[in-house]
């Protein structure tokens, strides 16, 4: 299919900048500046001011019990001035970078024009907006224009405080005031399209008492507003409940006629099933801003204001069927599906797959969760040290979503967790899928 726009492209220098910022990635300065300029407009003392740090701190503490919540008790809320300041504080800067590793992995995959269109749903203070911006600033002639809905006041304040500023400084970018709106019901009239890429930035497990069918018809909704050559980009936190349940809206979603793009792929041509499916991926290390280290040093028990680490589930959807990984099963590869290991408990076998974690094993055991779109229950792949080796070595070292072929495994059940276990021994190999998965 032709673009109506070139796919963006990075020269071998744009390139370097962007593996430059994910090496040891920031909150850029002024950005940083920007958040702690609207603290002090917003209390009315300095950024760093003890009173002001001590609030921030509570709030952060009450807003980690909201999203840990079960049940009733569950309740996000972005009402008030200091949860607004408190999200800025503790969860703004590794879902900023979060947010441009996301968009540098599509650009890579040439899914974004160099000219592009943007909905940011549920745009918060400007995350998704502001990753963007920060993204393009090192790409030269690309250019974005931004639109974005929130339902929060808060939100969209800090989003007006942060985002033009910011984003429009080198007039890459141009955005508008968010719309003040219900994802659910939008007004009318307002976020026309089409759209290049349209984004749910932890935004699916925040909408309360709403089941998988609800939220995927609010998806499938926006979905209309897609390009035909589009994107949908959905993203949520790597806590079990809030993954697994992204994967039931993904079924749905596939029900609703959008087809998955990534990270997962149908090998054998069949609808999965995503019951249990916990599935997540890493990304670098983020440095602290200054306001974060603040908080850290404010009292006793610091560490629960770092937060550092990057761990996320997500989707990318289509319009036209187009994914990344093109592997089927072929007919030369005599390979078990991972819904029938049942049928091979202590035996030998070989399989195609897709690496579906990083490693997520304990020293000396190496453990990755792998897919094939038909497992009934999780099925992980096991590498014990003892065995590891230059012919089972891309079991580790490839990128999450890579399609495995793997020679001569053992399948164990275990009965406690229900989960089938791929044995990885010294005689086992993995390699990573090329023509012979090919349909």
């Amino acid at each position: 299919m032709t673009r109506p726009d070139a796919p963006l492209h990075l020269s071998p220098g744009e390139e370097m900048k962007q593996n430059e910022f994910f090496a040891s990635p920031r909150v850029p300065r002024r950005l940083e500046r920007l958040i702690e300029e609207y603290i002090e407009k917003k209390t009315g003392k300095t950024w760093n001011d003890p009173v002001v740090l001590e609030r921030i701190r509570s709030a952060v503490v009450a807003q980690k019990w909201g999203y840990w919540a079960r049940g009733r008790r569950r309740k996000i809320s972005y009402a008030k001035g200091y949860d607004v300041l408190a999200y800025l504080a503790y969860q703004f800067p590794v879902y900023l970078v979060q947010s441009e590793l996301l968009l540098h992995g599509l650009v890579a995959d040439g899914l974004i024009p160099r000219t592009m269109r943007v909905l940011d749903a549920g745009c918060g203070p400007g995350v998704v907006s502001l990753a963007i911006a920060d993204y393009l600033g090192r790409v030269k002639g690309a250019t974005a224009r931004i639109d974005a809905i929130d339902i929060s006041e808060e939100n969209i304040e800090a989003y007006m405080a942060l985002v033009p500023p910011a984003a429009e400084k080198k007039g890459l970018v141009t955005v508008g005031r968010p719309v003040a709106g219900d994802l659910l019901d939008p007004p009318a009239g307002t976020l026309q399209g089409p759209y290049d890429l349209i984004v749910f930035s932890n935004v699916l497990n925040e909408i309360p008492g709403r089941g998988p069918e609800e939220k995927a018809a609010m998806v499938a909704r926006f979905g209309e507003r897609l390009a035909p050559d589009g994107t949908i980009l959905i993203v949520e936190p790597a806590e079990k409940d809030a993954s697994t349940a992204l994967r039931e809206v993904q079924r749905a979603l596939v029900d609703a006629g959008l087809s998955v793009y990534a990270p997962c792929t149908h090998l054998w041509g069949e609808p999965c099933r995503p019951d249990r499916c916990w599935t997540f991926t890493t990304g670098p290390e983020v440095r602290p801003p200054r306001l974060m280290e603040a908080l850290v040093a404010a009292g006793e028990e610091g560490y629960r204001y770092r937060n550092t680490d990057i761990k996320f589930s997500h989707l990318v959807l289509r319009k036209d069927g187009f994914t990344r990984e093109g592997y089927r099963i072929g007919k030369n590869l005599k390979a078990a599906r991972l819904g029938a290991l049942a049928d091979h408990v202590e035996k030998r076998i070989h399989l195609c797959a897709a690496r579906m974690s990083a490693d997520i094993g304990e020293p000396g055991r190496h453990v990755v969760k792998i897919c094939d779109g038909t497992p009934k229950k999780p099925v992980y792949a096991v590498l014990p040290e003892y065995s590891r080796n230059e012919g089972n070595e891309p079991l580790l070292s490839g990128p999450y979503g890579e399609i495995l072929i793997i020679r001569n495994a053992t399948v164990r059940y275990n009965r406690e967790a229900d989960t089938y276990s791929v044995i990885i021994g010294r005689k086992t190999t993995v390699a990573r899928a090329g023509r012979e998965c090919g349909a």
